[in-house]
């Protein structure tokens, strides 16, 4: 009974922010693509993929070692845990600043855009910020707590797109590209002091560095870092390459269509979030067995809930893009089409890393995911060559399919998972649906 309410209500919190957190980007995305140029929008879609490469990279070294060690540590080693998971947090959060001020000027030249120097300058701030908001989050999260992840993110997302409704209609005409970013500021101090009132109670930290979980830490966050690093640079390289290639025009085009992978990316994050926790202690507990089994599931439930609003989107894709960006973006049309047929293989890939990271394994992902980001940049680069804006897309749908065919055969190596059983899944859940359905009816019929 107590893993099923885990199941539950660590579900309903995790959907819930992942859903409210694309809706208010989504809301942001609708508005900004209309009074943007372009140009200007394209500038700031390959700003959000960096800035979101480095998030991303620090939540790697930090959140899956944290909530994995931190999870089954016995009282003498919790503080310990939490006092150098917050020094490494704050020494990564000081390299990639310094990498960031660096890089800035050569991806300015590199896009031929000096208007996004300044904005990579600007996010420092917030990405100094963002150690607070996000190691609050993991407290809660490896003690099974979902309520303020999901109340903070509301707090930062949803402020965001407060301050963009502002910033169109109220102030500016057109929307300014260093406000907006400040804006990102003013959204993580509001996340930062709702996750810290939610995550407190767990904070009990050890007056000195322990050495020894220092390493320990690192030791297993460094593959989780690296192949989150490379998992960020396989999404974004075809928008870093458009750029490169291409005009900044040419990005917002591609941007358009991949805001809808965001909705796509809600459940499969969501499991993802959910399984990690679950599957890293059941595997210590009870064996991999548990871990082969979870992913099954997960896939195929993935797969099941996916399906239909791909084939649909699939169907509908010039109105899809009609209703997101207007009529001005239809071009982005054929592109989702293709960005939907790689959509189809996300629950594999992103379910594969997660059940690595909970077996620790996670050695086994870095790799994997370093050999495919290589594959990826030689792959777009090939397609835009031949076919333009529309080219970064079938270059990552390519090596998708690949990725997907090599962690099925690792899975099955490690943890005998069963693809057969993934796709079992799928009318089983069609048929759970349809008999939940058929019980809220008669219910209905009898009042």
């Amino acid at each position: 009974m107590a893993d099923k309410n885990y199941w539950l209500r660590s579900g309903t919190y995790t959907l819930l922010q992942r859903l409210f957190t694309v809706l208010f980007g989504f809301g942001s995305f609708a508005i900004l693509v209309r009074y943007l140029s372009k140009d200007d929008f394209g500038i700031y879609a390959l700003f959000i993929s960096v800035s979101s490469l480095i998030e991303v990279a620090r939540i790697g070294l930090i959140q899956n070692a944290l909530i994995k060690f931190l999870s089954s540590a016995k009282d003498e080693d919790y503080k310990e845990i939490i006092s150098s998971s917050f020094f490494l947090n704050i020494l990564v959060t000081v390299i990639l600043v310094a990498v960031l001020v660096i890089a800035a000027p050569f991806l300015g030249t590199l896009w031929n855009s000096e208007k996004i120097v300044p904005l990579f300058y600007l996010y420092t701030i917030t990405t100094v910020i963002l150690i607070f908001f996000h190691q609050f989050n993991y407290l809660q999260q490896a003690n099974l707590d979902f309520r303020g992840f999901f109340f903070s993110n509301f707090a930062r997302h949803g402020s965001f797109f407060l301050m963009v409704i502002a910033e169109v209609y109220f102030i500016k005409p057109d929307a300014d590209l260093n406000r907006l970013v400040i804006y990102l500021s003013v959204g993580a101090v509001l996340g930062t002091l709702t996750s810290f009132g939610f995550g407190k109670k767990y904070l009990r930290m050890a007056g000195y560095i322990s050495r020894e979980w220092v390493k320990r830490l690192f030791q297993y966050g460094k593959y989780v870092f690296g192949t989150n690093i490379s998992t960020m640079l396989f999404t974004s390289i075809d928008q870093f390459m458009l750029g490169t290639m291409l005009p900044t025009s040419s990005v917002a085009v591609f941007n358009t269509a991949n805001r809808v992978n965001n909705l796509i990316d809600v459940p499969v994050s969501s499991v993802a979030a959910i399984v990690f926790p679950q599957s890293a202690k059941r595997a210590s507990e009870e064996g991999h067995d548990t871990a082969a089994r979870l992913y099954e599931k997960s896939v195929g439930v993935l797969v099941a809930i996916l399906l239909p609003a791909l084939f649909f989107m699939f169907l509908l894709a010039d109105w899809v893009i009609i209703i997101i960006a207007g009529s001005a973006y239809l071009e982005s049309a054929p592109i989702l089409r293709v960005i939907l047929i790689t959509a189809f293989f996300q629950p594999f890939v992103r379910q594969f890393g997660t059940i690595m990271d909970s077996v620790g394994r996670p050695k086994t992902n870095f790799y994997l995911i370093m050999i495919i980001s290589l594959l990826n940049v030689a792959s777009n680069y090939i397609f835009i060559k031949a076919f333009g804006t529309i080219g970064a897309a079938l270059g990552t749908l390519v090596t998708m399919a690949l990725f997907t065919v090599i962690a099925q055969i690792l899975l099955k190596k490690y943890l005998q998972v069963r693809l057969i059983s993934v796709f079992a899944q799928i009318p089983e859940t069609y048929m759970e649906v349809f008999r939940i359905g058929a019980q809220a009816m008669a219910k209905i019929k009898k009042r």
